[in-house]
């Protein structure tokens, strides 16, 4: 009779302990493609070869097993991969023995210094990537997929926080209109340590285009992205994995002088932004114990011309928008593009509202389609509206889509 007792105590406690506690793994590959491959982001480069590497492009993937969900928050320094790539990813992954259930969400750095060839749309893909390599967008594909396969099979114990701060003097918004709208100065974290509190992982969350590499450069670089990881192991020790994660950076470019060097400035936005998020670090709690909810809409739509006469030739276009809330409170929004900093004031303020502690955009996440920007700025005609193909009211829907996913999931 106390056996069995004792039977059926385990089986009521036994899922509490399992899902209480969080299991996290890191894998890290290299994306690099060979020199003379082009790069993407600067049509000025006109599709010639990058001359060699000044440092190496990396896919980071960062695993979470919470008892309940298995999740993926992997980091690509790459322009962007496209939603086709994705779920190529998607598939090789999920083939993998226990992996088939995990939630994958991948997000493109956005470094204009990155691997290009990986667009096979004529004209409009050679101009931003250069001639199109189906061999080299398999190993961007293949070498992604590695690194979250790595991760899961590295699990260990760990604890995780959620911290929140600024950054200040970094960035610049370029957008004409509306005009001297503030860019956000907000980083988010998502810290994660061992049981005894020693550096894990660390995945930031911060808007800026890594553009401070300009196009004269000639070598692949993840731009400032590298170097703010680079000195973040240097605060926090070289076994601990920086991942970083773009926000809303459709309009906001890095702040620097006229004539500076470019190499200087993109050393000291990485040097300064990691400074930042060290204070954040150490001000972050953690706890063995999170919960995750997760859920996404998916969509197809029809391209449009854009302000400017182009028009991707495609009759229907796929994608998909996520929300990850950790702990009731912390919401993440994935945009498949690069979402204007107006509607990050504007869902923030949103979500704030409903009870969110903060909801952060997570940018150019499982998706890389182009800027998602407000009706007025396309009829407007601004630099972003070029490359913007969803139509005058694709931001909108877009933003309906986030708020529809936050009050579906705010806190009670």
């Amino acid at each position: 009779m106390i056996f069995h007792r004792l039977l059926f105590l385990f089986f009521i406690i036994a899922p509490i302990l399992v899902n209480g506690s969080v299991h996290v793994g890191i894998g890290k590959t290299e994306i690099t493609p060979p020199a003379g491959t082009p790069s993407a982001g600067y049509s000025e480069r006109q599709g010639k070869g990058m001359e060699g590497t000044h440092d190496p492009l990396a896919a980071l993937a960062l695993f979470i097993n919470n008892g309940e969900k298995n999740i993926i928050l992997c980091s690509v320094d790459h322009l962007g991969f496209t939603y086709e790539m994705v779920q190529n990813i998607n598939r090789h992954v999920h083939s993998h023995p226990g992996l088939e259930d995990c939630e994958i969400y991948i997000a493109s750095s956005h470094t204009h210094s990155g691997g290009g060839a990986h667009l096979d749309i004529p004209v409009m893909g050679e101009s931003l990537a250069g001639p199109y390599n189906p061999q080299i967008t398999r190993f961007y594909e293949e070498q992604t997929a590695q690194a979250i396969i790595q991760a899961s099979q590295a699990q260990v114990q760990a604890k995780i926080g959620i911290g929140y701060g600024k950054t200040s003097n970094l960035s610049h918004y370029r957008g004409l209109w509306p005009l001297e709208i503030p860019p956000s100065s907000e980083v988010s974290i998502i810290k994660v340590t061992t049981l005894d509190g020693e550096p894990l992982a660390l995945l930031f969350n911060y808007p800026l285009h890594p553009t401070a590499l300009d196009s004269s450069n000639t070598l692949f670089s993840s731009d400032f992205v590298g170097y703010a990881r680079n000195e973040l192991q240097a605060l926090l020790g070289s076994t601990m994995q920086p991942i970083y994660f773009n926000g809303a950076q459709g309009d906001v470019i890095p702040k620097i002088s006229p004539g500076e060097d470019r190499l200087i400035a993109c050393e000291a936005i990485g040097r300064q932004l990691a400074a930042s998020i060290r204070e954040i670090w150490d001000a972050t709690e953690v706890d063995e114990n999170l919960e995750m909810i997760t859920d996404k809409i998916s969509y197809s739509f029809q391209p449009q011309e854009t302000p400017f006469g182009l028009r991707l030739p495609l009759q229907h276009y796929s994608s998909e928008i996520n929300i990850l809330i950790f702990n009731q409170l912390h919401a993440f929004i994935t945009i498949p593009g690069e979402l204007s900093c107006i509607y990050d004031h504007f869902l923030k303020a949103l979500g704030s509202k409903m009870g969110y502690s903060h909801v952060s955009i997570f940018g150019l996440t499982n998706d890389a389609h182009g800027y998602i920007i407000l009706p007025e700025s396309w009829r407007h005609k601004t630099l972003e509206s070029r490359l913007s193909f969803g139509g005058e009211f694709y931001g909108k829907e877009t933003i309906d889509r986030a708020a529809l996913l936050l009050q579906m999931y705010k806190p009670k």
